[in-house]
């Protein structure tokens, strides 16, 4: 995938290595040359320049971009060029970082796919100070279903796969055992540690956590 990122601080310059780590091609622009020196052993390209400008995200290769990130550390920068992204060049994929909770609704209702770290970060250590099982979710397409992770509590010890999955509701997809991902079969009996990961219709992501014995707070990732 073709992808550009708007913005090398620790965020953007970590996305950058992950993302070509996979295999992407990835362009990054910033308009501190010094950034780029987070990059480690970084093959893509380095772009210099304020990302604002459309001429220069059209030397970064917006043009052919499959995908956008708006990582700065400004929410207007991050606001307005992901808008130019996704307006002005259709790019597919774009997403925002925003450090102000309250601007994370109004860029979702724009249309932008948003990540809150600020909302992210606290709700992740209060889950860690208060919780004992630690549940994940991520809102999928238009929010009515999420994928899930949760560690399973004792009153699931001991029950199947099937005995616990609510049919067009709740699914296991994969399970985590001793460190070894597994693909379960229906009979698979829930044991103490282990890890579940699962998608779940929105509407029931009370009913699944009661099921499962998870008790800890969701963590909304977008």
């Amino acid at each position: 995938m073709n992808i550009l990122i708007l913005g090398c601080g620790r965020v953007g310059a970590r996305l950058a290595q992950l993302l070509e780590a996979e295999g992407h091609q990835v362009t990054i622009v910033d308009r501190d040359r010094s950034s780029f020196g987070r990059l480690e052993q970084f093959k893509g390209t380095r772009i210099l320049g304020n990302g604002i400008d459309v001429d220069i995200l059209k030397k970064a290769g917006i043009e052919k971009a499959e995908a956008f990130a708006a990582v700065t550390n400004g929410d207007n920068t991050n606001l307005m060029t992901a808008q130019i992204a996704q307006k002005i060049f259709n790019v597919p994929k774009v997403v925002c970082r925003v450090y102000d909770p309250k601007r994370a609704g109004i860029y979702y209702d724009l249309g932008l796919q948003t990540v809150c770290s600020t909302t992210v970060g606290a709700r992740m250590m209060r889950n860690l100070l208060t919780g004992p099982t630690l549940l994940r979710n991520y809102h999928l397409g238009d929010g009515t279903a999420q994928a899930i992770e949760m560690k399973v509590g004792p009153r699931a010890f001991g029950k199947s796969i099937a005995e616990v999955e609510i049919p067009r509701e709740f699914s296991i997809s994969a399970l985590i055992r001793g460190g070894t991902v597994l693909i379960p079969e229906k009979t698979e009996r829930l044991q103490e540690n282990d890890q579940i990961f699962g998608v779940a219709s929105t509407a029931s992501i009370e009913k699944v956590k009661s099921i499962m014995d998870a008790s800890a707070l969701a963590i909304n990732y977008v």
